[in-house]
């Protein structure tokens, strides 16, 4: 019988590690937001310091991790992401908000056009003043209501050009 323990333990120890690395893999430092290049779609998770072909004349929004916002302008050589890396607890968050400015994620309902809800009751996004507040409420799926607060707080952080 602590055989059987200790080998359970050491397969879940293993299964935990390959787990952690594989959520590490993904992670990003930058996701993008707002693209006027059609070959970038928002949702799309970016790293410090990658080359991004931006073409002359388009502009794309990122927001890092800890929820700053910054917009490149595309050049001819194209543009380099600033590098800055995320912590693991705002890499979970943006992750949550990657999936909200996702093209793809915005048709994603159930039944008949309802969304499921944990607590059946969604905020008005008007409430949601916090980017932690927003990726809570995306997770409880509230996806809509957390679509429009992300919209209107990026709307209310300006991005310094780069």
């Amino acid at each position: 019988m602590v055989a059987l323990v200790r080998r359970f333990r050491r397969a879940a120890l293993i299964a935990l590690s390959l787990a952690t690395v594989g959520v590490a893999a993904a992670a990003h430092d930058y996701i993008v937001v707002r693209s006027t290049d059609p070959a970038i779609a928002p949702g799309r998770g970016l790293d410090g310091g990658q080359r991004l072909a931006v073409a002359v004349g388009r502009t794309i929004t990122l927001m890092h991790a800890s929820g700053d916002v910054v917009q490149v302008k595309g050049a001819a050589g194209g543009v380099v992401v600033p590098t800055r890396k995320a912590a693991g607890a705002d890499a979970q968050r943006l992750e949550e908000l990657r999936v909200i400015v996702s093209t793809d994620s915005r048709q994603v309902t159930e039944g008949l056009g309802q969304h499921r809800t944990r607590g059946g009751v969604c905020p008005t996004p008007a409430s949601l003043t916090t980017l932690d507040a927003i990726a809570q409420v995306q997770s409880a799926g509230c996806t809509d209501e957390a679509a429009k607060a992300l919209d209107a707080w990026i709307a209310s952080h300006p991005a310094p050009e780069s």
